[in-house]
């Protein structure tokens, strides 16, 4: 794929984010390796002008990558315009997909520059200043969630739509992540139900992971930006009307209504 592929590909995808329509694919523009994927991701971030609030991380639990036919996970921006304060309603029609995942989120108060060695784990935790709960609104630009394409996963902004996010809690220090539960209720019926255990072992590994892979790319992680880390009860589809509550215990309740 060449630049001007890419840039034409990207193109594709503004038009349909921004009229709101679904594509089917993208044809002989497809990108077959992440590497293009990444490209196509580059590509769309220079056309889209909006400020980027942070960065979600999918396929961050074993089975998903195996549909995916992955061995680590991908990453994609989020933005300022569709990330929302709890308790959220989104108008429906501005998404494709009425889909939800509920996520530990950490907002970073310290950035982290890209460079050539490896940040250490102790690093990274150093510039947290606090975890939050999230839901994160998957709604790719295309009919499907992907799962046959995961280069095109990555490109479309990791099939991101939107966020929702909680308070932060500054105390994160005190919490087991890894035992954390999180239960998934719609309209006051369990749904999902897990822990921070389900990505990638620990949200702390998603992070090593994730900030290693931008900068690898020559990326930033800037303060202010939040991370979210994958789903901990795994992705459902919510009809509209229906409130959908996380209950992340000592964290706080985080909810979404699409309206």
């Amino acid at each position: 794929m060449t630049p001007e592929q890419s840039v034409q590909a990207a193109s594709t995808i503004v038009a349909a984010r921004s009229n709101g329509t679904l594509l089917e694919g993208l044809g002989e523009l497809t990108p077959q390796t992440m590497q293009q994927g990444y490209a196509l991701q580059d590509a769309f971030m220079r056309l889209w002008n909006e400020p980027v609030v942070g960065w979600k991380v999918g396929a961050t639990a074993l089975k998903v990558q195996e549909v995916y036919g992955l061995k680590e996970p991908f990453y994609g921006p989020f933005y300022k315009p569709t990330t929302l304060a709890s308790p959220a309603t989104p108008n429906a029609s501005s998404f494709g997909h009425l889909c939800i995942e509920s996520e530990f989120a950490f907002r970073f108060g310290k950035s982290l520059i890209a460079r050539d060695s490896a940040y250490e784990r102790e690093e990274i935790l150093d510039a947290i200043d606090a975890v939050l709960p999230a839901f994160e609104l998957i709604s790719p630009r295309f009919e499907t969630l992907l799962q046959d394409r995961a280069a095109l996963a990555a490109a479309d902004c990791g099939l991101n739509g939107g966020f929702v996010l909680g308070e932060d809690f500054t105390d994160w220090r005190v919490l087991d992540l890894a035992t954390h539960q999180v239960i998934l209720r719609v309209d006051g019926e369990v749904k999902g139900e897990g822990t921070g255990a389900n990505v990638l072992g620990h949200p702390f590994n998603v992070l090593d992971w994730l900030v290693n892979a931008l900068s690898r790319r020559g990326l930033d992680l800037n303060a202010g930006e939040v991370v979210s880390t994958g789903t901990c009860t795994g992705f459902i589809y919510i009809d509209q009307g229906q409130k959908a509550v996380a209950d992340f215990g000592v964290m706080g309740e985080i909810e979404v209504t699409f309206v």
